[in-house]
């Protein structure tokens, strides 16, 4: 059973992780942020999905999606870690909308937070061993030590550019197809592009509404039909609406990804191009821009492939 929104919302709302706060090149990790992340999930800026995979977990800036792992509560620390890790690169998302965060940095912002977290959690924790992984962990393990990161003593500091040289040539040196951190150059970005969604509701006595959870949830067993697609992609906004046709893209976001997905997959055969003679597809290409396309259709990819970016525990 996939771990759901009440898990990773739990994991965001841990004193442990709340209490965790360090610099990773310009990256600001801030147990306050975290608190930031779980409103806009609770918001439904930030969409919950399970996932397939025990020890996969992922966040897709381009959609606002976090897949969770496919893990039956209680949680142990090492799941909770893994969310945190997912929720540092949802974080970055919100704070850094420009994108002016590097790929790599922004991977050992989480990979640290995830260590810095299980330390806290577990102070004998430890990892040694050849290969690159477990050499990689090491010393990942021995920075959060070093700079005191597993203590409220360490708050605050910042992570000297040539430990976080180190790390990162230890990071590209992980094997594919575990992770695909080799591919890209130190200075890649395109790690965050800010939230779609930013719901004014954000506050401590926000909730969502109930019939909107069961709505969407419904959608595992029945696919929304042809006739709610058509219907949607009717609907007529003036050109200054910029509320209505956002409205629109956020609803099909949440359907598409809530759907089954065997529907997930026949949606997307007709949805990638234009078919004449299919109303949903025509509608679908008429009526959308070429932006929110593209994030609708990553999002039906997203419920049938695994990324290619693994989390190893």
């Amino acid at each position: 059973m996939p771990l759901t929104e009440g898990d990773v919302l739990d994991a965001l709302s841990d004193p442990v992780a709340l209490g965790i706060e360090f610099y990773v090149d310009n990256i600001h990790v801030k147990g306050e942020r975290f608190t930031t992340v779980r409103e806009h999930i609770r918001a439904g800026n930030i969409l919950v999905k399970g996932g397939d995979n025990d020890h996969i977990a992922y966040y897709d800036h381009d959609t606002d999606i976090l897949i969770t792992q496919n893990k039956s509560p209680p949680l142990d620390d090492e799941d909770r870690a893994l969310l945190l890790h997912e929720c540092v690169h949802a974080m970055i998302d919100v704070y850094y909308p420009k994108g002016d965060v590097t790929r790599h940095m922004g991977e050992l912002a989480a990979y640290l937070t995830q260590s810095a977290y299980i330390i806290r959690k577990n102070p004998s924790a430890n990892r040694d061993g050849p290969d690159a992984w477990e050499k990689f962990w090491g010393h990942v393990y021995a920075t959060v030590r070093s700079f005191r990161l597993d203590t409220a003593a360490g708050n605050g500091v910042k992570i000297p550019l040539p430990i976080l040289e180190g790390l990162r040539r230890d990071l590209i040196a992980l094997p594919e197809p575990d992770v695909n951190y080799s591919e890209f150059s130190r200075d890649a970005r395109g790690v965050s592009n800010g939230l779609t969604r930013t719901n004014m509701f954000l506050s401590a006595g926000f909730s969502e509404p109930v019939l909107m959870r069961q709505y969407a949830v419904s959608h595992e067993t029945t696919p929304d039909p042809d006739g709610y697609l058509i219907n949607l992609l009717t609907e007529n906004y003036a050109r200054s609406d910029v509320i209505g046709y956002g409205g629109r893209l956020r609803r099909l976001r949440r359907d598409f990804l809530y759907c089954s997905k065997p529907r997930a997959a026949q949606l997307r055969g007709r949805l990638v191009s234009r078919r004449a003679g299919d109303r949903v597809s025509e509608l679908f290409h008429d009526r959308l821009s070429h932006g929110g396309r593209a994030i609708l259709l990553r999002v039906l990819a997203l419920r049938n492939a695994v990324p290619k970016k693994h989390k190893r525990k």
